[in-house]
Parts: C-alpha cells; sequence; structure tokens
C-alpha cells in the first residue's frame, strides 16, 4: 500500500531560464539561471523546503532536461513516483524576466504532439490523489478540457477518501481559448469542488461578481469552507472560515525577483495547515495563523532569486517571523 503522505500536487513542470541578473530583459541578457519551472513546481519545491511530505503528479519529455527536472525534485525529497515520462516528447521550455520597474516577461514554447508531455496524462496517474490528506490543484492545470476532466476526477476522488482539496487560482486568463462566460462557469465549477479555495482579490470580483468580503461570501455559498484572499502586498490579506473574517497584514520586504510569489504564498498556507491533525476542525485563528506564515514564506522569496535551493524552510520562516516583531 501507498504510505499516507501530506500533499498530492498536480500541474506542468518545464525547465525555466531567467536572466542571472536582475533587470535583465531577454533582448540585453547574456547569462541565464536554469530552472524548474511552471506554478505547481513552484509549489511543490517550497512545500518541500518548509518539510511538506508532497507527492507530484506532472510529465515531462523523455530528453535530457526531464532528466534533469527529475533529479531536481528528487534532490528536494519530493516524490516523483507519479511523474510520467512521455516516450516521443520534449520537455518544455520557458523565459522569463522581470524588469526595473517590475514588469514580468514570459514567454513559453510548448508545442503540441513534440513538447507537451502533460498531453499524455492519464486517469491512472492521478491514483496517488487519494493517497494524501490534501489534494491541491490550481488553475493552471484545468485550463484544457483532457485535463480538466481528470483534475476535476481527481478531486472528487481525493474528497470521496476522506482528503481536504485546495483550490489556488492563480488566473491567467489570455492562456484559456475560451469565451470569458466559459471561464467563469468553470472557475466556480473549481470552486464547487474545493474545501479550501486561495485567489486574490481581482480574482474574487472576476468569479462572484462582487469585492472583498462579500465575494468570499459569494465564493463560500459555492462549497468551500476556507476562502483566503490576497492583495499582491498592496492592502491586508484575508481569511475567511464559515461566517468569521479576519484581516492580516503582509511584510514588506525589498523585492528582489517575484515571480512565484503567489506560488510560494500557496505553499507557505499549507505547510502551515498541514501541522495540525485534522485539517476540517481548523478554526479562524488557526487559518489566521496559517494566513500570517504563508505571507512571511512568500516575503522571504520575492527577496532572495529565482533559485529554488534559496527556498527557506519552516524553522526559518518561524524565526525570521519573530525577529520583525
Amino acid at each position: 500500500m501507498t504510505p499516507l503522505i501530506d500533499c498530492v500536487t498536480v500541474g506542468s513542470l518545464f525547465v525555466e531560464l531567467t536572466p542571472s541578473t536582475p533587470g535583465d530583459s531577454l533582448v540585453s541578457a547574456r547569462d541565464y539561471t536554469l530552472v524548474a519551472g511552471g506554478a505547481a513546481a513552484n509549489v511543490v519545491f517550497a512545500l518541500a523546503r518548509l518539510g511538506v511530505g508532497v507527492s507530484f503528479i506532472t510529465a515531462v519529455g523523455d530528453d535530457e532536461f526531464g532528466t534533469l527536472l527529475l533529479h531536481e525534485l528528487a534532490a528536494f525529497g519530493i516524490d516523483t513516483a507519479p511523474v510520467r515520462r512521455v516516450s516521443g516528447q520534449l520537455t518544455p521550455v520557458t523565459f522569463s524576466a522581470i524588469d526595473q520597474q517590475g514588469g514580468k516577461t514570459f514567454r513559453f514554447y510548448r508545442f503540441p504532439e513534440y513538447a507537451a508531455p502533460m498531453d499524455a496524462l492519464r486517469a491512472e496517474d492521478f491514483s496517488p490523489c487519494t493517497h494524501g490528506r490534501l489534494f491541491d490543484f490550481s488553475e493552471g492545470s484545468i485550463r484544457e478540457g483532457h485535463l480538466r476532466a481528470l483534475v476535476f476526477a481527481a478531486a472528487r476522488q481525493a474528497r470521496s477518501a476522506g482528503a481536504a482539496v485546495l483550490y489556488a487560482v492563480n488566473l491567467r486568463k489570455s492562456s484559456w481559448r475560451c469565451a470569458e462566460g466559459e471561464i467563469r462557469v468553470l472557475q466556480r465549477e473549481a470552486v464547487r469542488l474545493a474545501d479550501i479555495v486561495v485567489l486574490n482579490a481581482e480574482e474574487v470580483s472576476y468569479i462572484t461578481g462582487w469585492d472583498g468580503e462579500e465575494g468570499m461570501a459569494a465564493l463560500q455559498e459555492l462549497g468551500p469552507r476556507v476562502v483566503v484572499m490576497t492583495c499582491g502586498g498592496d492592502g491586508d490579506m484575508l481569511v475567511r472560515v464559515d461566517a468569521d473574517t479576519r484581516a492580516i497584514p503582509p511584510y514588506q520586504v525589498p523585492v528582489v525577483y517575484d515571480v512565484g510569489a503567489g506560488d510560494t504564498f500557496h505553499a507557505g498556507l499549507v505547510a502551515a495547515a498541514l501541522r495540525h491533525a485534522t485539517l476540517s476542525t481548523l478554526t479562524i485563528a488557526d487559518w489566521a495563523d496559517a494566513v500570517q506564515f504563508a505571507g512571511a514564506t512568500a516575503a522571504l522569496r520575492v527577496a532572495t532569486s529565482a533559485d529554488p535551493h534559496a527556498l527557506r524552510t519552516s524553522a526559518q520562516v518561524t524565526a525570521w517571523m519573530a525577529a520583525q516583531k
């Protein structure tokens, strides 16, 4: 029998190249840092660094980059058993850069039937979803119909097996191939499958048509008990559990590299919540503490480089939080 792990996450994994000098553009840069990329990958690396036992459902090409990524996952202690290596496919590559004003540029190189290994995932690849305490998915894994059906089915199976389900919205509308009306419908369907939803203020308004606490309450009417809303450092983070809402001020730090900041917040929230034996019984105070820890985890991430090895451990985050008081 597969041992119980803390968290099962699904999503894309690819090679990401980013200028080694912060502020360099893709035109001017000549030196690049290579890291394992993808929103879900950012989450699992941060989870592993925070001490969470995590299993990653993903796919890579049967090439040198696929080997490199598997080695990187294993080095972090991430369970790679569910990773499918797809014969005849190359591992996707992306380039990212942040300019002097904080503007971000992403260029994705993925080609159907050539460098799109996630298209090869099948229902059997999702069997680990019932083995963890939490099944975790995000918007990037539900854009395409084939993968969306698999992820939604896995979420239902996880809940039937007694696991909690977390949906992190992280919406990228430009990456969808359908009308906005359909995107909203599918977002609401994803929310219905979740016990915990994490999103920002704009996403709350987009999905529900309401702002702030009213929008969070509208999301809860779809099913989730817990809704966490971030504000990108411009305002308090909000957490709503049942009918109670609390505000948590963000940490202010100098920003060096903020690609994946939301993913690292996501990981910090999961890591803090999983310290408790049963997620379904966490109180508003427990979730407020988890949001504060997530905010600190993200703050430390953006103040360092793109290298996943710069991620902090749970003890380091806790010590940093204590030093801020």
